[in-house]
């Protein structure tokens, strides 16, 4: 159970909004309270007339625009704080602004969904952007068509997570605190700090980040409440946190004094120096072009017709160079190893020839970092190892580079690893489901 002094995500009641063994679409549609009564017959007709895809399409669409809208309450910047998009204002538009794939990833970071639900919706996103992909001389010259039960599983999995709840419940209680981190001057005493301190490491990496965030783009109270709390809150938590967090602070400072702005480098200097964290700070931002190449691929590969479009931005990320900067190497690794896993589809020819060689460069030493350092809190390459084909993958890369043989001082993620080496997917699941409620907090 979740320690009442601590944050947590919203944990959704403990019932069953459509029995499991039900299998008539027209019976599982009547439990979507956010379709009218009208949607609820069309898509029982469509479903009765064979038309599984367009269905499936419907239903997904529908899904998707009312958990995005939910998102959207909690406030877009704050959105953005969790995305790493700091660009996002409060007057954006939350179902155009947040793509499918981050909008399941916010359900499951933030308790919405668990993460066998979340793997589920990530498995009906991957098989309707599949579908929608194809030619129409595919689907009329090699009868390819999405089957009966892939469309019913797909439509439980929307009703029971989305479309069955007449109203989706967010992460509010850190909503709350994330207003008082940028309105109030925090001291170490407040149980709202003590909370935080008690609570899965999620909430203490996006803390940070809602600080830097504020310190590099408000003026005025805001940057003095958010200096002052800064202040309070990373000599608390400095120790526990991953070099990836590390580098992001000292990433801040660099941007902050290259721009100019002295309060907020004074105010982020002295943090830095209470926790001797200048190691931290980039001699220059060379990271950035590293960084920007990286977030370019993870666009591509979710993104529509990504096994096509994957390539050229990974072969721009080789090009920059054979050494990866230190501060950018967590986003560089996540990102060549996505292009490497791939999905439940496969993996992008292309795009995986020149990963290997990015990935080939990679010494011992940096594999030990990204294990340590930065694994257990990759969601995006845990979330990969549900499928099998990402796990297979990631199998090859584990005996490629003999990662069983490096010190790993992260039980889990030996654990992960170890299972990788013996090929054990039993092992592998039971390890990356507890990385992922050591992170979150939550199943």
């Amino acid at each position: 159970m979740t320690d009442q002094y601590s944050l947590s995500v919203w944990e959704p009641p403990k019932q069953e909004i459509v029995p499991a063994k039900l299998t008539d679409p027209a019976l599982i549609a009547g439990y979507a309270k956010q379709l009218s009564k009208r949607e609820q017959s069309q898509v029982a007709q469509a479903f009765l007339a064979g038309n599984y895809e367009m269905a499936t399409n419907f239903v997904w669409s529908k899904s998707m625009a009312a958990l995005k809208k939910e998102l959207g309450s909690l406030g877009m910047q704050f959105v953005g704080e969790m995305l790493g998009k700091p660009d996002f204002d409060e007057d954006d538009d939350p179902i155009s602004s947040i793509t499918e794939k981050e909008a399941v990833r916010l359900a499951e970071e933030l308790g919405v969904v668990s993460s066998t639900e979340a793997m589920r919706l990530r498995h009906t996103q991957e098989i309707v952007a599949h579908f929608a992909g194809l030619d129409a001389s595919e689907i009329d010259s090699e009868g390819i068509e999405l089957d009966q039960l892939e469309a019913i599983t797909s439509l439980k999995t929307c009703v029971t997570n989305i479309l069955g709840k007449p109203k989706i419940e967010v992460a509010t209680k850190f909503a709350e605190f994330r207003t008082a981190l940028e309105s109030e001057t925090l001291d170490k005493e407040d149980t709202r700090v003590s909370m935080l301190l008690s609570s899965p490491y999620f909430f203490r990496k996006l803390s940070v980040t809602i600080l830097l965030s504020v310190i590099k783009s408000e003026v005025g109270a805001k940057v003095e409440n958010t200096l002052a709390n800064l202040n309070t809150i990373l000599p608390l938590v400095w120790h526990g946190l991953r070099d990836t967090e590390k580098w992001q602070v000292g990433h801040a400072y660099a941007e902050v004094f290259a721009a100019g702005k002295a309060t907020a480098t004074s105010g982020i200097k002295q943090a830095l120096l209470k926790v001797k964290g200048f190691d931290f700070v980039p001699e220059n931002l060379r990271s950035d072009s590293f960084v920007k190449a990286a977030e370019a691929m993870i666009r591509a590969h979710e993104g529509m017709n990504n096994f096509y479009n994957e390539a050229a931005p990974t072969r721009v990320l080789l090009n920059l160079g054979s050494t990866i900067p230190t501060p950018a190497f967590a986003a560089c690794a996540s990102a060549t190893l996505a292009i490497k896993l791939g999905n439940g589809y496969g993996t992008s020819w292309a795009a995986v020839s020149i990963a290997d060689e990015i990935i080939d460069k990679f010494t011992d030493d940096r594999w030990r970092y990204y294990l340590n350092q930065c694994l257990a809190g990759d969601v995006r390459i845990l979330n990969k190892l549900a499928f099998q084909k990402p796990r297979d993958n990631w199998y090859s890369i584990v005996e490629k580079h003999k990662l069983n043989d490096l010190e790993i001082k992260d039980k889990l993620v030996a654990q992960l690893v170890a299972a990788a080496a013996a090929k054990s997917d039993t092992k592998l699941e039971s390890a990356r489901i507890a990385l992922h409620k050591k992170y979150y907090g939550n199943e």
